[in-house]
């Protein structure tokens, strides 16, 4: 580690520790027993890895015990909905993703909605980006917008299940550019990544990490983000190309709809210093994901905002429940 790194990472200590003497001070009485972390998917993705590497600074700075339990099925809406029916007292929160808070409850009829929650923190926040092949005629966004343009409903467009956030950022890619694609579903990165391969699909949607591990077979068109990344400088957004697009995949922590204050300070500000812990800083940056971290008013009003622009985008697609 460089002079310059450990200073940056004894001064997140010293925050990190701060943080959670401070929480563990204003908030005395809570917990009075184990908080439990629901987690809307199996163990070992990518939701559970964040949950495990957040609880255990979290729980220091609680001054208890964190427990993650893996509630899947049904796009995470299962755990979700098991979130949302807990006993509001501050011990069952919910590690929610985007899909499940902003999507799902639009394609389904569900016992739960941005309404059935209290918000505590944003987690964690990783940028999408446009994957093609490394021999794609495409260098560029606009060269595939112009294709497009010139042979509409030519390209296919391979996504994670139709609603998914890959296929959201794909209906959006469409109405902003003024153009269409044949979206064909697909389960998950790996049979995406195989179809774009044989010739199938022209493009898919996938976390930046999936550029990184195979560098070898594709490369990305557009960063799907407000900004570009350090890890990736020279990976353009599609914003500085002249399309306004930012689809992270992210997930926050929520409550169940009348948590007392007290018990939701005390976890928002734990989840601060997780967040900024060295820990889950390290994770994250290994798993090429920004550290964006958001308090609970702040989470709030991202995951309404969310909800609303992704249900216009399904009901402009027809895809919204009766």
């Amino acid at each position: 580690m460089t002079r310059p790194d450990a200073r940056r990472a004894a001064l997140a200590t010293a925050a990190a520790l701060s943080m959670a003497a401070v929480a563990t001070a204003a908030h005395a009485d809570f917990p009075t027993r184990p908080v439990t972390m629901i987690v809307p998917f199996a163990a070992g993705g990518g939701t559970d890895i964040t949950a495990r590497v957040l609880a255990g600074p979290m729980a220091e700075a609680l001054g208890g015990e964190v427990v993650v339990r893996n509630v899947a099925g049904a796009g995470g809406t299962i755990g979700a909905a098991e979130t949302a029916a807990a006993r509001a007292d501050g011990h069952t929160v919910g590690l929610l993703p985007v899909g499940p808070m902003t999507t799902q409850p639009h394609l389904r009829a569900l016992p739960y909605g941005p309404d059935s929650f209290d918000y505590v923190c944003l987690a964690y926040s990783a940028p999408s980006a446009i994957v093609v092949r490394q021999d794609s005629p495409f260098q560029n966004l606009n060269d595939m917008i112009d294709y497009a343009r010139a042979n509409p409903g030519e390209l296919n467009f391979a996504v994670q299940a139709i609603g998914s956030i890959p296929h959201v950022a794909g209906l959006g890619l469409a109405e902003e550019a003024g153009i269409d694609f044949t979206f064909i579903p697909y389960a998950g990165d790996g049979p995406s990544f195989t179809a774009m391969l044989d010739g199938s699909v022209h493009m898919f949607i996938s976390h930046v990490s999936f550029l990184r591990t195979n560098a070898d077979q594709v490369r990305s068109i557009a960063l799907l983000s407000d900004q570009r990344m350090d890890s990736a400088p020279d990976l353009l957004t599609a914003g500085e190309q002249g399309v306004e697009m930012n689809y992270p995949i992210w997930g926050g922590l929520v409550v169940p709809r009348g948590t007392p204050a007290a018990a939701r300070d005390a976890l928002e500000a734990a989840c601060e210093a997780g967040v900024n812990s060295p820990a889950f800083t390290e994770r994250m940056e290994a798993l090429d994901t920004p550290i964006v971290y958001m308090g609970g008013a702040e989470f709030e009003a991202f995951v309404r905002a969310e909800f609303e622009r992704n249900g216009g985008l399904l009901s402009a697609a027809g895809l919204m429940a009766d």
